[in-house]
Parts: C-alpha cells; sequence; structure tokens
C-alpha cells in the first residue's frame, strides 16, 4: 500500500470513531442529564401547560376547600385555635356528609388550650381545678368529631430519623406486587412526622402531603406513593382517594426499577418509576370554596358537602408555605393537594413514558447522524428548511402527545442537537469551503505562474524561430529576386521564370508571417519597444494605399481615400503606424467581396484626438466574432475567408501597437453590411495642424 493510501485509511477510521463517539456522548449526555437540561425541559412542559389548558371535565371532580382564610381567623383569633373549635369546624362538616373528609393540617402535639394543659400550665383555685378537670380533653373532642365520618390525617416526612417510628401509628393498608426487581427509583425518606396516635386511630387514613419540588422550585410532579423508612406510604391525596371510592387498600405493582401503577378499587393511576405522576395544572378560582367561618355561623347550607371530597385547611397568607405551580401562579398546600385530587378523579394528570429518556437520547443520535449524512449535501436554504421542519416536527408532535394523550415528551434535546450539529457542520463547511478557496487560489496562483513560464518559453521559441527562419527566407528571397531580375542571364525555359516569381511571392508572404509572430511575441514579453519621432501621416497614408492596390489588384476593390483634409504631423513610432494601416487595409480588402469599396477617412476629435477609420462593405463580423477577432490566430470563419492568407494576428497587433502610442482600436461591424475600425491617437501625439486646425476651430465656434 502506499503511504498516501495508508494515511487516507488511517483518516477515515478516525472519522468513523470520532462519529461513533459523538453519538455515544450524545445518547450519554441525555442520561446523565446535566443542566441546563432539566431546565430546558421543564421549560417546555411548563409553556404547553400555559398554551393547552386542560378541558372543562377537571372541574368536575367534585372537590370543595373549606378554606381557614383570613376572614376565620378575623372572626375566631389567631392559629392555631382551639381544637374544641375545630371539632365544632368538622361537625359541621360531619353534618353535610361528604364522601370523605381530608385535613391538611398535621397535629404532632396536643392541644396547648385543652384543660389538662391549662392546669399545668396555671396556678389555679380548687374549685376551678375541678371543674376544668371535670372536662374533657380538646383532643378527645377532636377525635369523637372525626369518628363520625371517613376522614384522612395529613402527615409530612422529615429528613431527621425520630425516635419512634412509623409503627406507633396507624399503618395505612398498602398491599405491594413485586415484580422482577424491588423498586429502587423509588422517593426514600428516612422519617414520618405525624399526629397524636390518638387522632390518627380516630381517623379513616393517613397521608403524606409533602409536595415534591425540582430545582426551581416549582411544583411539578405529585408524589403517589414513597418509601418512609422501611413502609411504603400513599400521598395524601391518593389516601382521600382511597376512603372516598372505599377500596380496603392500595395496591403497588413493583415491576422493573421502581413503581408502575398503583390501583384503587377500580381506579388504576399509572405513575413514574419514583411513584409519582406530574400535575395538570389549572386555575383554582373555579373551585367551590367556602370560608370556615361561614360554616360555623351556619351561613352555607350543608347540602353543598353532601357526596363530595371536602378538603380542610388554609390558604390564609402566613398561615404555610406557598408553592409555584407550572402556570406560575402561588398556591398553598391546600389547593395544590385540591389540584392532584381532581388529576387523580378525572385522570388528567400528566405522565412521562418510563423509557422517554432513552428514546429521546436515541432520537438525539439518529438526528445527529442525519447531520452528519446530509447536511453537507445541501444547500444553505435547504439546510435552514431542514431544521425548521426539524423543530416543527419535534415539537408539533411533542405538543400533540401532550395534548392528546397527556404524555410529556422532551423536544428540547433533540432539538438542542439539531441546531448545534447543524450549526457545526455549518461552520466545518466554512472552514473546508475556506480551505477549498485558498487551495483554488493556491493552484490558480501556481497555474499562473506556470502559464507565465510557458507563454515565456513560447514567446522565447517564437523569438528564436523567427530569427532562425529569417536567414534562410533572406536568402531564398535575394537569389529569388536576382533571378526574377535576370542579373546574370535569362532564365529558360520561361516557365522557370514563373517559378521563381512564385517563389519570391511566397517567400515575402513567408516573410511577413514571421516578422509578425516576432513582433506579436516582444509585445506578449513587453519587450517591444517605441521608436518616437514626428512622421506626416498623409505620405504614410498614400504609400499604404497605394501598397494594398497593388498587392490586390486582382479583387477589383475600389479605395477611396478621404483623409488628405485632415492630414496632421503624428508623434509615434513611424513603423508602427504603417504596419497598423497596412493591417486594417489589407483585412479591409480581403473580406471585401470583388466590387465593394473600401474607405478611409479622418476626422479630429473633440478633445483634439485623430480618428483614422477604415470602413468596408464586406462580410462583417458579429458581437462574439469581434471578440474573437482580437483573439491571437483566430479568424472569422467565413467561405470568403477560407482561401484568404493570414494567421490572425493583424487585429491583436495593430491593438497592441494602438495601446502603445496610449491610443485605442474601436471595431465596430454589422453581419453582411462590413466593419469599420477606427485608430483613435490621442491629443498629445497631434502636432502641425496648420491652417486646417484654425478652421476646423472657426467653423465649431461659428456652429455654435
Amino acid at each position: 500500500m502506499k503511504p498516501g493510501g495508508f494515511l487516507n485509511s488511517l483518516g477515515g477510521w478516525a472519522r468513523t470513531a470520532l462519529f461513533w463517539l459523538s453519538i455515544v456522548l450524545i445518547a450519554g449526555l441525555r442520561f446523565a442529564d446535566p443542566e441546563p437540561l432539566p431546565t430546558f425541559r421543564n421549560a417546555f412542559f411548563d409553556f404547553a401547560q400555559r398554551l393547552l389548558p386542560p378541558g372543562s371535565e377537571a372541574q368536575r371532580a367534585g372537590v370543595v376547600l373549606v378554606d381557614i382564610d383570613e376572614r376565620s381567623l378575623a372572626d375566631h383569633g389567631q392559629w392555631p385555635w382551639p381544637r374544641d373549635l375545630l371539632a365544632d369546624l368538622i361537625g359541621q362538616i360531619a353534618a353535610g356528609r361528604p364522601s370523605v373528609l381530608g385535613v391538611d393540617i398535621i397535629f404532632a402535639e396536643s392541644d396547648r388550650h385543652s384543660p389538662e394543659n391549662l392546669l399545668r400550665r396555671f396556678p389555679l383555685d380548687a374549685p376551678l381545678r375541678e371543674s376544668l378537670a371535670a372536662l374533657p380533653s380538646n383532643d378527645a373532642m377532636l377525635a369523637a368529631k372525626l369518628r363520625q365520618l371517613p376522614s384522612v390525617l395529613a402527615s409530612a416526612v422529615i429528613e431527621k430519623p425520630m425516635e419512634e417510628g412509623i409503627e406507633a401509628g396507624v399503618q395505612p393498608p398498602v398491599l405491594l406486587r413485586l415484580g422482577r426487581q424491588t423498586g429502587s427509583d423509588l422517593r426514600r425518606h428516612p422519617a414520618l412526622l405525624r399526629n397524636l396516635k390518638s387522632l390518627e386511630e380516630a381517623s379513616s387514613g393517613i397521608g403524606v402531603a409533602s409536595l415534591e419540588l425540582s430545582g426551581d422550585g416549582v411544583v411539578r410532579k405529585l408524589p403517589v406513593v414513597m418509601l418512609v423508612g422501611d413502609a411504603i406510604l400513599p400521598s395524601f391525596a391518593v389516601e382521600v382517594l382511597r376512603i372516598a371510592r372505599g377500596a380496603e387498600a392500595i395496591s403497588v405493582e413493583i415491576d422493573g426499577p421502581g413503581v408502575t401503577s398503583v390501583t384503587l378499587a377500580d381506579k388504576v393511576i399509572e405513575t413514574a418509576y419514583p411513584g409519582h405522576v406530574w400535575l395538570r395544572d389549572r386555575d383554582t378560582e373555579s373551585l367551590l370554596r367556602l370560608s370556615a367561618s361561614t360554616l360555623l355561623s351556619g351561613e352555607v347550607p350543608l347540602s353543598q358537602l353532601q357526596g363530595r371530597v371536602v378538603l380542610l385547611g388554609s390558604s390564609a397568607v402566613g398561615f404555610g408555605k406557598q408553592f409555584v405551580t407550572p402556570n406560575g401562579d402561588l398556591r398553598a398546600n391546600l389547593e395544590v393537594q385540591a389540584l392532584m385530587i381532581e388529576n387523580l378523579i378525572t385522570g388528567s394528570y400528566l405522565m412521562r413514558p418510563h423509557f422517554a429518556a432513552i428514546w429521546e437520547g436515541v432520537a438525539a443520535g439518529v438526528v445527529f447522524a442525519l447531520i452528519a449524512a446530509f447536511a453537507a449535501r445541501l444547500s444553505g436554504y435547504l439546510n435552514l428548511a431542514a431544521v425548521l421542519g426539524g423543530l416543527l416536527l419535534l415539537f408539533g408532535g411533542a405538543l400533540y402527545g401532550f395534548d392528546q394523550h397527556a404524555v410529556l415528551l422532551d423536544p428540547s434535546y433533540v432539538s438542542l442537537v439539531l441546531v448545534l450539529g447543524c450549526a457545526v457542520m455549518l461552520g466545518l463547511g466554512m472552514v473546508e469551503a475556506q480551505r477549498q478557496r485558498r487551495r483554488s487560489e493556491e493552484e490558480r496562483e501556481m497555474a499562473l505562474v506556470l502559464a507565465e513560464a510557458a507563454n515565456r518559453s513560447k514567446t522565447s521559441f517564437l523569438a528564436n524561430m523567427s530569427h532562425e527562419l529569417r536567414t534562410p527566407l533572406n536568402a531564398i528571397l535575394g537569389f529569388s529576386e536576382m533571378m526574377k531580375r535576370e542579373i546574370l542571364g535569362p532564365v529558360s525555359p520561361p516557365r522557370y521564370r514563373e517559378y521563381v516569381n512564385d517563389i519570391h511571392h511566397m517567400g515575402g508572404h513567408l516573410l511577413s508571417l514571421v516578422n509578425d509572430i516576432l513582433e506579436m511575441s516582444k509585445v506578449e514579453a513587453g519587450e517591444s519597444q517605441l521608436s518616437e519621432s514626428e512622421f506626416p501621416v498623409r505620405d504614410i497614408l498614400d504609400e499604404c494605399v497605394r501598397t494594398v492596390s497593388t498587392a490586390y489588384r486582382y479583387r477589383a476593390t475600389k479605395i477611396i481615400a478621404n483623409y488628405k483634409s485632415v492630414a496632421p504631423v503624428l508623434f509615434g513610432d513611424q513603423r508602427m503606424f504603417t504596419q497598423m494601416v497596412l493591417n486594417l487595409l489589407s483585412n479591409a480588402v480581403k473580406y471585401t467581396p470583388s466590387g465593394g469599396e473600401v474607405r478611409v477617412t479622418a476626422v479630429l476629435g473633440d478633445n483634439g484626438s485623430y480618428r483614422l477609420s477604415i470602413s468596408d462593405t464586406g462580410i462583417g463580423m458579429s458581437d462574439q466574432e469581434i471578440v474573437e477577432a482580437f483573439e491571437p490566430f483566430r479568424r472569422v470563419d467565413h467561405a470568403l475567408a477560407s482561401n484568404l492568407e493570414g494567421i490572425g494576428l493583424g487585429l491583436p497587433l495593430t491593438k497592441a501597437m494602438i495601446e502603445m502610442h496610449g491610443g485605442r482600436l474601436e471595431v465596430s461591424s454589422v453581419t453582411n453590411h462590413g466593419t469599420t475600425a477606427t485608430l483613435v491617437f490621442p491629443a498629445d501625439r497631434v502636432r502641425g495642424l496648420g491652417d486646417k486646425k484654425h478652421e476646423r476651430e472657426k467653423r465649431y465656434e461659428e456652429s455654435a
């Protein structure tokens, strides 16, 4: 294998390895899920919630909030209330016969307003002490009211273990159905903040009311079940729903790395492996909300509570912590719990598929592979259209899944890979284009250097060959001239004299061609120099007309001279001027059919320039043919010109010579109507106009 082939093979392996390494890194980055990926994902989920709010069916769950609001605190004193007052409130609720009462208040300590606590705290006289001792405990009164209806007490997880374990209170009925594994992804907490044992025993169930916050402090996920210590406990909302449905136990199915579903009687709640669902947020203003003060005063008909899920808590400012929901609203824990119960009852909660992260990582890898395969082959506009189409497909598909199937799919990471991948490919393409451009420039520069070297070699070769050809040609012309004049005696037979004339004529023509080639090579090499002097134009033009007329007398072409009225003295190279005129006159006669005419005219331009025009009535040229006529060794392709002498150097040489004088050659032509070639000499080369110039200026002034 050649060294270059080995390097190319090694480069191919390196590119392949880099490609697959990039695929692995892109997929692995999704599984690692570093910031800001969760932020982008949560931002899209929140945007979807605001863009596509839930329908009206989410408002028909039958949840009633009994709110210890600012009015209740103003009417019955600051918090905490005596529990006999809470017992009266729960008694009123029980009279309304709700399906369940969820108490979103934790009674971790005994009531400090209870009679037995007052006896310990204050020095009282004996009659009063006896009267207080005869009264029942406030906690006992509250427990008695709790027994009058199905009720659920709230508890909260804490991160510091307590001396009294979970076994000290009522154990919620949870049935486990274990599959392949044991739920390693379940949310784990060391301990639980519980209510008084007497209150828990009086209630129908205990649920964990703690909420799960995202990194930015927003409540997006709602726990269904969680692991506290060694026990699996239901959330407050789930336990309320269990009691409302009359289910004896909560069935938790653990299969794979975590919880897959939770069943309450005939209600199945699909969950993520950590045991949560996602909150479908909505406006809580439409919830039926009753002030605790109005219930205690009897202002509200108790029929509004019948058969409904009632939650007792507080939304008063300063009563408890406020939480931000996906819509950006600030809500109390009571309102969040009400939304969660609504979500579970109506099935409107959101679900993130178990293997969403895997599929999103795979999709990102596939998108990167497509970019690597096709981005370089598409134009800039097609790449932009592909990116926009891909973004529309990703975000549109995710929004469709959210709206129609309550499924959360994250298009942000795949879109990020799409945009960054296309940007990187665009950058690499620009770098490659720049590199190719530099390479092309280097190749052009090298080609130019080689072309210049080749041109110099050609010019040198032509010059050398022209000099080498001139020596034998001069001998041929000299001896043929002697034989033509019969200096050494008559040439016989007579036909030899004709041969001698042909030899002399063709030799002269060949010498003319050699001279043209030599002159052109000098011009191209920049070696041609002007031999400047003042010379009369009229005499040279007369001589050129005689020469051409004699040379082409067999053509019967009439040459009309209109240059004698404007015949100045020019300052320039007389030899070049003669050659330029001869070239243009010869071309005009050669390309004009027999019987045509050639007109030579001269005028002075307004700026003092001298314009010598040679016009014919010949075959003419198209615009493209005019361009080609100025290229060396190119001739007009026409039947009339097929048998004419010449190698196509007349116009190029004439153009080069007039430009060396600071002038220009103008050519205008119409096919089948003739051609006009004009030599324009600048004013600074015009001398000795005399009376002709004075008379012209006078006529110009009179006409003005």
